[in-house]
């Protein structure tokens, strides 16, 4: 770096030239930051003339870091974390949770625990600006990393370089049908039964899928399902209406366990089981509200939880409901 930087850099600076490099696009990061683009480019070109050094090549392709940007992001990435930490600090000090929160979870979170968990966090923190996306795992994991999200909520941890992962909870999966539909055979269900049902999951792309494949493997079980649904909302609906069969997560059945109108099967030990968990950029540490809102996410998930062990069947007798014609 050039000694000759005596110009103060200002915290934006510092905040556009990460998410220029993080993006590698002007148009990408102007969008990013809610600024017009010649804003953007002027206050690059401002800081690569007090800090003597090309930050970017500029191509057709778009913004390409020089060895200089390059250096320059190892040294500005914590420096500009402490500084916001430091300043919703000491924004927290009057007692009140500020901020602007960019948070991502997976569907089968957003659909159950987001809603009481929304009513609750906005109408006791007001002075926080939240928004909430939903998408698959390795999605959400990208825009953490590009810093369009603060953090995820997601089925299991990644290994990437930055990505911090903390355990929110862990969560069992049941096998689950309409109200209608009552299975045969003794419970806990084996996890062998699987493949007599005519099953509905997610397909492969799935982070719920990989997380059912994974335990049936270990336990060199096979199963094949008849129809692939990605909607978790639609599958649950599907099996309202039908003598198909599901395995899903117990808070996606909350709702409809509540309203009698699903069953739900536990599973044969080691059953399937998922791990919630939170992952953020290390090189952003998470706000106080962030914080407090992933912590209300983890008590409405597990408030959900300890209720559904109320609707777990017993004992059944013999019928043949929810098995395939094979």
């Amino acid at each position: 770096m050039s000694a000759n930087a005596g110009v103060i850099m200002e915290l934006r600076h510092l905040k556009y030239f990460t998410c220029l490099y993080e993006e590698g696009s002007v148009t990408r990061a102007a969008q990013r930051l809610n600024i017009v683009q010649p804003a953007l480019s002027m206050q690059i070109a401002r800081l690569e003339e007090e800090l003597g050094q090309t930050l970017f090549e500029r191509s057709s392709k778009g913004m390409a870091p020089t060895e200089a940007g390059d250096q320059a992001y190892r040294l500005f990435m914590p420096i500009l974390g402490q500084l916001l930490a430091a300043r919703q600090t000491l924004i927290d000090r009057s007692g009140q949770i500020g901020g602007r929160i960019s948070a991502g979870l997976i569907a089968s979170a957003a659909n159950n625990a987001l809603a009481s968990t929304l009513a609750h966090f906005v109408e006791h923190h007001r002075q926080v600006e939240l928004c909430v996306t939903s998408g698959y795992s390795q999605e959400l994991i990208a825009k953490v990393l590009t810093g369009m999200l603060d953090f995820a909520v997601i089925n299991q941890s990644f290994q990437y370089e930055h990505l911090i992962g903390h355990d929110i909870f862990d969560e069992e999966l049941l096998v689950a049908t309409g109200a209608a539909n009552r299975l045969s055979g003794a419970l806990p269900l084996p996890l062998t039964s699987l493949a007599g049902f005519k099953l509905v999951l997610p397909s492969r792309r799935h982070g719920l899928r990989r997380v059912i494949d994974q335990h049936l493997a270990a336990q060199g079980v096979e199963v094949t399902p008849q129809l692939e649904v990605d909607d978790l909302a639609v599958i649950e609906d599907f099996l309202r209406r039908s003598d198909w069969v599901s395995v899903l997560p117990a808070t996606v059945l909350h709702r409809g366990l509540h309203e009698g109108a699903l069953r739900a099967y536990p599973l044969a030990a080691p059953g399937i089981s998922r791990r919630m968990v939170c992952v953020h950029d290390a090189r952003r540490p998470l706000t106080p509200a962030a914080m407090l809102f992933i912590e209300m996410i983890g008590k409405t998930m597990t408030t959900a939880l300890d209720t559904i062990h109320f609707f777990k069947e017993g004992p059944i007798e013999e019928g043949d409901h929810g098995r395939s014609g094979k």
